[in-house]
C-alpha cells in the first residue's frame, strides 16, 4: 500500500514527537556519563617537618618513584610476559596485579600518607637507618631519616659507580627506595604486598617456584622496576653477578604459598611498632651506611638490602 503525501507527512511527524522523549533521555544521559570522574589526591604528600632542602630531594625521590613505575607499566603492556616479566615473576604470573601496583604509585589516591623528616620515634639516632614506615604508631606515615640525603643516588646514576642489582642495594637509589616504602602503605597497596623473598637471587628463585606470591613480593617488583629502566641507559642493563639462592629459599616459597593471598598479620605481635623496637640488635650497627632499615606492622626490622 503507497502512502499519499499527505498522510506520508502526518505520519513522519508523529513518529518524531514519538521518539524526541527518547531521544532527549537519551542525550542526557550521555551528558552525565561524559562528566569527568572525581578528582583523586595522587600526590604523596610531604609534611611540614621536612625543610626546603629535605622537601626538593624528597619531591625528586618520588618523581623519580613514578618514572620508574611508570616505564615498568607501558613496557609490560608493549611486551606482557617477555623474557624479563618471566625472570622476576615466573612463567605463570598474571601481569594484572603487577600492573595495577605499579599504576597505583602513579595515578592512585594516596589519601593521608604522609612523608615526614622530624624522626617523630627516635629510630633515626641508629647509624644506619634511613627511614622506616612507623607501623601501628602511623600506618599511613613514613620517616625519612638524614642518612638518605647523603647515601640515596639519583636515578640518572643508575648502573654507575660500579653498581650492579645483582649484589647492590636497590635502595641505594632514592626514587627506588620510596617505591619501596611506598609499598608498605596500606593506603597504596591494600596490604597486599609481602616480603617473600629479599636478596636478587632469592626473588629470582621465587619467580621460579612460586609465581602468586612473586607478583606480590616487594623486591621483586623493586627489582624489575630497575633492571628494565637500566636498559634504557645502559644497553644490557648492570645486574652483574648473580650469586645463588640462599637454602631457605625453597622452603619459604612453598610456605608463601599459604600465606599469598592473605594480608600480613597484625594482631598481638604487631604491639612491637617503630617506636618499641628502637633497642635494634647491636649486629645492625655494623651495616654499612647504606643499608635501609625500617619496621613492618608485625615489628619485624627488615636491613641491609632494603
Amino acid at each position: 500500500m503507497q502512502l499519499t503525501a499527505p498522510l506520508l507527512a502526518l505520519t513522519l511527524a508523529a513518529s518524531a514527537v514519538t521518539a524526541a522523549p527518547f531521544t532527549s533521555f537519551l542525550e542526557a544521559r550521555a551528558a552525565v556519563n561524559a562528566g569527568p570522574e572525581e578528582q583523586i589526591d595522587a600526590v604523596w604528600k610531604i609534611h611540614e617537618s621536612c625543610n626546603g632542602t629535605q622537601r626538593a630531594q624528597i619531591s625528586r625521590a618520588v618523581s623519580e618513584m613514578k618514572k620508574l613505575a611508570h616505564n615498568s607499566i607501558n613496557h609490560i603492556l608493549n611486551h606482557p610476559m617477555d623474557e624479563y616479566f618471566v625472570k622476576y615473576f615466573g612463567a605463570k604470573a598474571d601481569p594484572a596485579p603487577v600492573l595495577g601496583y605499579y599504576e597505583q604509585l602513579v595515578y592512585g589516591d594516596k589519601g593521608n600518607a604522609l612523608l615526614r623528616c622530624d624522626n617523630i620515634d627516635g629510630n633515626c639516632r641508629f647509624p644506619d637507618w634511613n627511614g622506616h614506615w612507623r607501623g601501628n604508631n602511623a600506618t599511613s606515615e613514613t620517616v625519612i631519616c638524614d642518612l638518605s640525603y647523603v647515601t640515596r643516588r639519583p636515578l640518572e646514576q643508575l648502573c654507575a659507580f660500579g653498581y650492579q642489582l645483582g649484589t647492590d642495594n636497590p635502595s641505594q637509589y632514592f626514587g627506588a627506595d620510596l617505591m619501596h616504602r611506598a609499598f608498605h602503605v596500606p593506603e597504596f597497596v591494600h596490604e597486599q604486598i609481602h616480603h617473600y623473598a629479599d636478596s636478587y637471587p632469592d626473588c629470582l628463585e621465587l619467580a621460579k617456584t612460586n609465581s602468586s606470591a612473586a607478583v606480590s613480593n616487594q623486591h621483586s617488583l623493586q627489582y624489575f622496576a630497575l633492571d628494565i629502566y637500566s636498559r634504557k641507559t645502559v644497553k644490557w642493563g648492570c645486574v652483574g653477578e648473580v650469586k645463588a639462592p640462599t637454602p631457605k629459599t625453597s622452603s619459604a616459597a612453598s610456605a608463601a604459598s599459604s600465606t599469598a593471598a592473605a594480608p600480613a598479620s597484625t594482631s598481638s605481635s604487631a604491639s612491637a611498632t617503630a617506636a618499641q623496637v628502637t633497642a635494634a640488635p647491636a649486629a645492625s650497627q655494623t651495616q654499612k651506611a647504606s643499608a635501609d632499615c625500617h619496621t613492618h606492622a608485625d615489628g619485624t626490622i627488615h636491613c641491609g638490602t632494603h
